[in-house]
């Protein structure tokens, strides 16, 4: 499935893979609501936080009302979805979460891979295309205690366009 290790790609864009497996899953599927989008929108910000950023970035994840985080989804997002995937999707958004959330406060960096094969397990049970890891290999994945270098713009956009 893929052409080189999970271990290889930065924290950073391990989550950018599993919010991106998470759109693919949406797309799938044609699922839109804006909870999840407000989600999606959300992880991606992990691409370009700085140093002093993260702890705010953190605590918006308690705004949005789909976190993640096993809070109840809103009724009328649970109502939208197809009653045999919404377990499943609870599911992903979880792990996608769980990518980086399990480092957030220590550096255990393969409970964030074994979050990402969760992330891609889902996928392809539910023939979800998973992206290349070749595409989201940073210079200096190590930096920032696993997090790798902050995306720029065009990196970002080159990566949003993986969707």
């Amino acid at each position: 499935m893929h052409n080189l290790s999970i271990d290889a790609l930065s924290v950073t864009a391990r989550q950018c893979l599993a919010v991106t497996c998470l759109q693919r899953f949406c797309q799938r599927f044609d699922i839109h609501h804006r909870a999840l989008s407000a989600f999606a929108v959300h992880v991606w910000k992990v691409a370009q936080l700085g140093p002093g950023d993260f702890s705010a970035w953190e605590r918006g994840f308690a705004s949005l009302p789909v976190t993640g985080m096993g809070d109840p989804w809103p009724d009328d997002l649970r109502l939208a979805l197809p009653g045999h995937l919404l377990g499943v999707l609870q599911e992903l958004v979880q792990h996608v979460l769980e990518t980086s959330a399990c480092t957030w406060h220590g550096d255990d960096l393969p409970a964030s891979r074994r979050q990402l094969e969760a992330v891609f397990a889902i996928c392809v049970l539910h023939d979800v295309a998973v992206p290349q890891l070749a595409h989201y290999v940073q210079h200096d994945a190590a930096l920032r205690g696993g997090w790798g270098p902050v995306l720029t713009d065009e990196e970002v956009r080159a990566w949003q366009a993986l969707i």
